[in-house]
């Protein structure tokens, strides 16, 4: 027994022994290790990297999340370079792996969006040009000044979240501003700073004297705002700077010399904008368009400083004082065609002009609206002015022409006037339109929707027998456009069976025809009729209330017919008579 288990025992360590030795030794890797600085920042940007290895020679190739960027070559047990940030990558984590030595070192390096100006200063307003990249694809992507949680501007990134496009300057007070974009992402882009400068314009760079322009003003520090003309002195505008760096002021243009002048504005903090403008002989018109009949005010600044200028516009000459070298006065459009027209000034020694426009107008009278309509056959009156002399004039209603007679034409002042009424129509809007030459001009007229006053039945009356013909009559009813009657005569109370229908009656009152001639009825089957209203547009009255009347018999016979039918009824009482006579006598 004791032998057996030995034999057992060594059996075991040999079989292990056997085992041990079958096993393949696997060679022991080399360790390996990558270290990134930094380890995280922009598409596009450039990346150190350092390979530390117990190998003392080779080549480290360097993966960014799999793709070949560069190559190290291994010393001493160290490797050393830099990479640059593939510029298609999104946000977002990636890999950067080594490749070519024993073992496989690998660091993570994180990809933020970033974005760049085409221009790091200017003005409030300015469209500054941006790109950027490493933002999430195909998104929204938002810009805010630093410390604002409100947007003021956004772009679309593309499918590899590129950014490119152009941006508003935001209003702000004057200083460097920092600029983030965002895609909703975390985090966000690194601010970008963006210098605001002040800035003012004028509502006008060709002022006249007297004449008051706006001054607007951006990039500002918070304070009162003073404005001087050249080297004038600084006068309050009476308007502040507000917490955005804007303002906006009027400023009325003082007593000035022709030529070029400066206008500076300054804030409390002594910095300043300037704009120049130009003051030079000039008139101007308000308004700078009208018709015929609208009333003009002529500007003029610039001239000598005392006299008069010669003012002349269609084709008439006046003459007007100046007063520091400017004047003011008026006149009325005449009667002419439509076009631009030149006006002139002169004081002898300077001229200037401008232009006024003259156009056309096509008026309608009266007018109305859905609170107050019309009528059929109203009477409407069209004029007009500035058109083409001896042009005719078409006037459509619902795009169905009117004849107008006499036909209207256009004088030799460019004018007409023509009158038409209302044609029968429904209620509602309706279309005019009037056409002369090229031009054309759409009213909108409203006729009435007010249905008549019921009409109130007279005869046949109620339940009574009516003589043949049948004779309806019934109260007159009045509207402004007309009216006419539609009669109804039917064999029930609630005109499910109509025997007629007569419309576009004219007079209050209907008398049947031979061929309506009604059959005779007792009273327990009588007829039924009803009248209702219908003016010009073609509003109705509710119908009056069903009247019953019926319809006595009535032989109409020629006279010998009637003769004979005595004769028979004088036989029948005779021969009654006789029977009579008979029976009694047999009692």
């Amino acid at each position: 027994m004791k032998h057996k288990f030995l034999l057992r025992v060594l059996g075991v360590f040999s079989t292990l022994a056997l085992l041990i030795v079958a096993l393949p030794l696997s060679p022991v890797s080399a360790a390996a290790s990558i270290t990134l600085y930094p380890n995280s920042g922009p598409a596009g940007s450039l990346v150190n990297f350092s390979i530390a290895t117990d190998l003392t020679s080779g080549t480290a190739w360097i993966l960014f999340n799999g793709v070949q960027l560069t190559s190290a070559t291994v010393n001493g047990g160290n490797a050393s370079g830099s990479f640059t940030v593939p510029t298609t990558v999104t946000r977002g984590t990636y890999t950067v792996s080594t490749h070519g030595l024993e073992s496989v070192a690998s660091a993570t390096f994180t990809v933020t969006p970033s974005i760049t100006l085409a221009s790091a200063t200017g003005y409030v307003g300015d469209s500054v040009a941006v790109t950027g990249s490493g933002f999430a694809p195909s998104t929204t992507v938002n810009f805010y000044l630093s410390g604002s949680t409100t947007a003021f501007a956004h772009l679309n990134s593309s499918s590899t979240g590129t950014v490119s496009g152009t941006i508003t300057i935001p209003p702000a007070k004057q200083g460097v501003l920092s600029i983030t974009a965002n895609d909703s992402g975390t985090p966000g882009t690194a601010p970008v700073n963006f210098t605001i400068n002040p800035k003012i314009t004028l509502s006008t760079d060709n002022p006249g004297v007297g004449d008051s322009i706006t001054v607007t003003g951006s990039g500002f520090y918070e304070g009162i705002i003073q404005i001087s003309v050249d080297s004038g002195t600084a006068a309050n505008a009476g308007v502040s700077v507000g917490s955005n760096g804007s303002f906006s002021t009027t400023f009325t243009i003082p007593a000035l010399t022709r030529g070029i002048h400066t206008l500076t504005a300054n804030d409390a903090w002594n910095k300043s904008a300037q704009a120049t403008f130009d003051i030079a002989q000039k008139i101007s018109v308000t308004p700078t368009s009208g018709t015929v009949g609208t009333s003009i005010t002529v500007k003029g600044s610039g001239f000598n400083t005392t006299g008069s200028v010669t003012l002349t516009y269609f084709g008439q000459s006046v003459t007007v004082a100046l007063t520091s070298g400017t004047f003011t006065t008026t006149f009325v459009i005449p009667g002419v065609q439509a076009g631009v027209y030149t006006l002139s000034a002169t004081d002898g020694s300077v001229i200037a002009t401008t232009t006024l426009t003259v156009t056309t107008n096509i008026t309608m009278s009266p007018t109305n609206n859905a609170s107050t309509p019309g009528s059929v056959g109203q009477e409407i009156t069209l004029t007009g002015s500035g058109l083409k002399a001896n042009d005719t004039v078409l006037v459509t209603f619902d795009s169905a022409q009117l004849t107008i007679t006499p036909s209207p034409i256009v004088d030799s002042n460019g004018g007409f006037s023509l009158i038409f009424k209302i044609p029968t129509t429904t209620a509602g809007p309706h279309t005019i339109t009037v056409i002369s030459g090229t031009t054309s001009k759409t009213f909108t007229f409203f006729v009435e929707g007010t249905a008549p006053a019921t009409p109130a039945p007279l005869t046949p009356e109620m339940g009574l027998k009516a003589k043949q013909p049948v004779v309806f009559d019934w109260e007159d009813v009045t509207d402004p456009s007309g009216v006419t009657y539609v009669l109804e005569i039917a064999t029930d109370e609630n005109f499910a069976t109509i025997l007629y229908q007569i419309k576009d009656l004219t007079d209050s009152t209907y008398t049947m025809t031979e061929a309506q001639k009604l059959e005779s009825v007792s009273s327990d089957s009588p007829y039924w009729w009803r009248v209702k209203a219908v003016d010009g547009a073609g509003n109705a009255s509710a119908y009056t209330g069903a009247g019953s009347f019926t319809v006595g018999f009535s032989l109409d016979l020629p006279a010998w017919a009637t003769y004979v039918l005595i004769g028979i009824g004088g036989l029948l009482l005779l021969a009654l008579g006789f029977w009579l006579g008979r029976r009694n006598a047999d009692y």
